[in-house]
């Protein structure tokens, strides 16, 4: 999923590009198989990205999401670690990623506020932000000043307290500055991998992750014991400034909505697994139960968008284990069917919205995907996330003009 985070990007890249280590630059690429599938070709680049090729030992990766900047982080559900890679496939030592242990990581995402969010099976959410380990912090604040408009006078608020004023409504008061203190503890804490949300039902399973829209603190889990997808809302509990008076934030997350629930029909879940979102945060799930596997959910309201009888993804029987969906630049829906081992396209706007493109009924099926979980698509590349394999491949296609739709097309 492609986002415009044009302001975070400058600012993450002017702060690496002060790094002594900078990332390398994308190797060149050659081909080891192309084929192709009705009107679009595919070449699939190598080398394919093994434990060899990467440099880190591969037990059972689960996914894989970009940041903004290109970085690539690869969950591996087997060895309970998250790594991150230049797009070349360059292991990057020194993220603050190098020893962080999280037990069995199963899904991610990256939000506008470069969180990467962090699900494993357990009914909890983790963060750990990638800009916090780029600078240096040296201090932190769990409380401020602010000025009250209604009374004219000044008060000291902690996070907790401004969000139960904001619970009530009416209007907040005005920051004049936060107390900043030195807590080497906390600081090293916010840099790490930490918990930001436990669900009350100790026996829920959350298997995929998706942020919201840009400037929105949303975030969306699909939870599979008691089948339904939750709306939560990232908010600040904590503030930390940098020696360059950058200020940056520390989060917890707030329960909004149970955005859809268990059923047989569109707009309901069964098993959901993945999930992810587009610029205006319509939600896109797959499920591993009930009749329609890929649905989407038009934002606000989370109606479905797709019917059956009118759009083949909605076909009955389509799809056996999709374990993930993905969106390119021009937010097509691909899917990976694990069990099937295929990759299938469908536009996603236009007259063909809902319908199968030209990957073919099959997909990707011709390069045997092994256990297929995550997938990504982006720059016109699909990184397909073998687990039985225990690697990446990745594929680079072309767009015809077949695969833009009706009312994008120059007249």
């Amino acid at each position: 999923m492609k986002r415009r985070y044009y302001y975070f990007a400058a600012l993450l890249a002017l702060v690496w590009g002060c790094e002594e280590s900078k990332m390398p630059l994308p190797s060149p690429r050659s081909a080891s198989t192309s084929f192709g599938a009705n009107d679009t070709s595919y070449v699939e680049l190598n080398p394919v990205w093994d434990s060899a090729y990467l440099g880190v030992g591969l037990e059972a990766p689960a996914d894989l999401t970009m940041s903004m900047d290109g970085t690539l982080f690869l969950a591996d559900e087997g060895a309970g670690r998250i790594h991150a890679f230049s797009k070349a496939g360059a292991l990057l030592t020194g993220s603050g990623l190098d020893g962080l242990a999280l037990e069995s990581p199963r899904g991610l995402a990256v939000d506008s506020k470069l969180n990467l969010l962090v699900v494993n099976g357990t009914n909890r959410l983790f963060i750990w932000n990638q800009f916090l380990n780029r600078v240096r912090i040296d201090s932190v604040a769990e409380s401020g000043l602010y000025y009250d408009r209604g009374t004219g006078e000044e008060i000291t608020l902690t996070f907790a307290e401004l969000r139960e004023r904001a619970a009530a409504g009416g209007a907040l008061p005005q920051l004049r500055h936060y107390f900043f203190r030195h807590d080497p503890a906390k600081v090293a804490a916010a840099r790490g991998i930490y918990q930001v949300y436990e669900d009350p039902e100790a026996a829920a399973s959350f298997n995929g992750v998706a942020a919201g829209k840009y400037g929105e603190e949303t975030v969306y889990l699909t939870e599979s014991s008691f089948d339904r997808i939750v709306q939560l809302l990232l908010v600040p509990d904590m503030a930390l400034k940098g020696n360059d008076r950058t200020v940056l934030f520390h989060y917890t997350a707030e329960f909004r909505s149970n955005v859809a629930v268990y059923g047989s029909g569109s707009g309901t879940v069964d098993d959901p697994w993945a999930v992810t979102t587009d610029d205006d945060e319509n939600i896109y799930f797959t499920q591993l139960g009930g009749n329609f596997r890929v649905q989407k959910l038009m934002a606000g309201t989370f109606s479905p968008r797709y019917v059956l009888y009118q759009h083949a993804i909605m076909d009955l029987g389509r799809f056996q284990k999709p374990f993930d969906v993905a969106l390119d630049e021009r937010e097509n829906i691909f899917v990976m069917d694990g069990e099937g081992g295929a990759v299938s396209k469908y536009a996603n706007s236009g007259a063909r919205a809902g319908q199968l493109l030209s990957l073919g009924q099959k997909g990707l099926a011709l390069a045997s995907f092994n256990d297929g979980r995550g997938l990504l698509a982006s720059d016109n590349v699909v990184y397909v996330v073998e687990r039985g394999a225990k690697r990446i491949r990745r594929f680079q296609y072309s767009v015809s003009e077949s695969d833009i739709p009706d009312d994008e097309k120059e007249p």
